[in-house]
């Protein structure tokens, strides 16, 4: 369980995001503002929300010892920081308007938890080159933090608003990855449809819903009744105004008299119905601010609206002014990118894991679990792996109308892979005398070769895979695609591996072997044949080698090194196909080779 401490936790939309993932609970909330910390309190009751000054000794004094009491473990929080510029750039966390920074760093410094988050502006990221965010990196690992920092946009989450934000997630002992996109995107209209029948200044603070729920978001967002669903008191002049604005346009509308002292065109705007929102602000409840007008009611959004543009839940109520409500609102974290943040921490965390004799497999994330390979020291003698080609497409092919074969579109895992970026890490762990095989569409074999050459490895040759029951795609328009390839490459100035036999002149890169089939087939769709890879681990392994295959599977390379007395390490993202693989190292087959 995560017992979390949250500075300038405003209204607690980190928090009650993280919560909605049951490993994680809040214990104390720390903000300077009275309304906000009220609003606090009252939605997270077993919680200690204090209501104070971050700089004030006692203050916080009282909240480390508070956290120790409590045996807090993980700290979250976005310090407000006005230094982050070019201007700021010579004196860095120095520069006295990073003060609050400081003072979060200091106390995470106190209280030692297992893992902390920062949040903060996206131009942190970017700012004077990186600089700022080289900097916080560098400071963090010197306190003994693995770090990994990267900006998030909310859409991607299932939040229905345009908002990026970057942030920091740093544990004690694994690199943290951050949530995959979401494939859905949630507009305007599955937001708010639901509540579009007021009128300026009306509503109540208390009400009723008055329609039924029109979108799967909505029914999410539903609670026992609606709160601060109040429109603002518009003037007359800026009514009459809103009443020129087309649905989901904006003040190209109006005659330019009327388009005011604004710079940005995005003033008087409307919403657009389905499409994501832009960034809720604090100042959403003004028409002139931005584009947070209704898309067809003459109104800016109301503060209920905005929490639901926000991912808020009905169920959240706010405390305070309606200024003081519109400032949580426009400040706060969105609940459910963060609640995407808890669920991508748990599933890295508490990775399932097995070891056997000779082997050792995870199921994780590839590009997560290298950074705790490098802390811990591992070593391989060699990386043989299989990753998606990204090659997936439906089947169109009128050729193969009546076979059992569904074409090449092999399911999302296939696609949008990061085919080059995992490569510079992983050759990080190959012996000074390792290799790395890495299988391949022949689409992609000069750009993995580049990517291997940049990481110090020498590229030595192109395996084939030569298939005796290929796929029969398209044949009276294309050749048959009966080859597979790999490429082989070792450490620059390695003495590497390659076992020739000695009753034969010499060896050809060429392999060949059917598709699998009958018992040996495991489901899995690029599955390679165990004939192949104990040709591939006899020719460029020894006995006794340690073998990684970052991209698992259903386990072949595993099963073909254990049998032929190696050592193994595996890692899978799917469940599944850990699990098959886990069933297939289990049964111990004993190879006759």
């Amino acid at each position: 369980m995560y017992r979390i401490l949250d500075l300038f936790c405003g209204a607690g939309g980190f928090s009650y995001g993280l919560e909605q993932n049951n490993n994680f609970k809040t214990l104390i909330g720390l903000d300077f503002e009275p309304a906000a910390i009220e609003t606090f309190n009252y939605n997270f009751s077993e919680a200690t929300g204090i209501c104070g000054d971050i700089t004030n000794s006692d203050v916080k004094q009282n909240i480390i010892n508070l956290a120790k009491i409590r045996k807090v473990n993980m700290i979250i929080g976005g310090p407000p920081c006005q230094g982050f510029s070019l201007k700021g750039k010579n004196l860095g966390l120095a520069d006295e308007r990073n003060f609050l920074f400081k003072e979060y760093l200091d106390i995470v410094k106190e209280i030692k938890p297992d893992i902390f988050i920062i949040e903060n502006v996206k131009n942190l990221y970017n700012s004077a080159n990186g600089f700022f965010r080289d900097e916080i990196t560098k400071t963090i690992k010197n306190m003994g933090y693995v770090v990994n920092c990267k900006i998030l946009n909310a859409k991607d989450y299932g939040v229905p608003q345009n908002r990026e934000r970057v942030f920091f997630i740093a544990h004690k002992e694994y690199f943290i990855d951050f949530p995959k996109p979401y494939d859905n995107i949630v507009s305007v209209r599955d937001a708010i449809s639901d509540l579009s029948y007021l009128d300026s200044s009306q509503g109540y603070i208390y009400d009723e819903y008055r329609f039924e729920p029109q979108s799967d978001y909505q029914k999410l967002m539903r609670g026992v009744q609606l709160q601060y669903h109040v429109a603002s008191n518009h003037s007359p002049i800026a009514i009459e105004k809103l009443k020129m604005i087309a649905p989901e346009c904006g003040k190209e509308c109006l005659p330019m008299h009327l388009h005011g002292k604004q710079k940005f065109s995005t003033t008087w705007g409307r919403l657009v119905w389905d499409e994501v929102s832009p960034t809720i602000d604090t100042r959403f409840d003004t028409p002139s601010n931005g584009r947070n007008s209704h898309p067809y009611l003459h109104r800016a959004i109301t503060p209920r609206e905005a929490a639901r543009i926000q991912s808020f839940d009905d169920n959240f109520h706010f405390k305070g002014t309606k200024t003081q409500i519109c400032k949580q609102i426009g400040n706060a974290v969105p609940p459910l990118l963060a609640k995407a943040i808890a669920d991508s921490i748990i599933e890295q965390i508490y990775q399932e894991s097995f070891a056997g004799e000779n082997y050792q497999i995870y199921n994780a994330n590839s590009y997560s679990i290298i950074e705790n390979f490098i802390k811990q020291g591992i070593k391989v003698n060699h990386i043989i792996t299989d990753p998606p080609y990204n090659i997936s497409k439906d089947n169109n092919f009128s050729t193969m109308k009546n076979s059992k074969r569904i074409g090449v579109d092999f399911g999302q895992w296939d696609k949008n892979f990061d085919l080059y970026g995992w490569i510079k890490s992983y050759v990080q762990i190959l012996d000074r005398n390792g290799s790395i095989i890495i299988f391949c569409s022949y689409r992609f074999i000069s750009y993995i070769c580049d990517s291997l050459e940049s990481a110090g490895c020498d590229v030595k040759d192109i395996l084939v895979w030569q298939k005796s029951n290929p796929m029969p795609r398209n044949i009276n328009r294309r050749y048959v695609q009966d080859m597979e390839f790999a490429i082989w490459a070792v450490m620059n100035g390695s003495k590497w591996v390659f076992n020739k036999p000695k009753n034969i002149s010499y060896l050809r890169s060429l392999y060949s072997a059917p598709i699998v089939s009958g018992k040996e087939k495991t489901g899995h769709p690029t599955q390679k044949s165990l004939k192949i890879m104990q040709e591939i681990i006899k020719n460029h392994t020894n006995s006794g080698d340690l073998i990684l295959d970052p991209f698992m599977g259903s386990g072949s390379t595993g099963v073909a090194s254990v049998g032929l007395g190696r050592k193994f390490i595996g890692v899978e993202l799917s469940k599944n196909y850990y699990n098959i693989a886990k069933d297939r190292l289990n049964e111990n087959l004993k190879l006759n080779l």
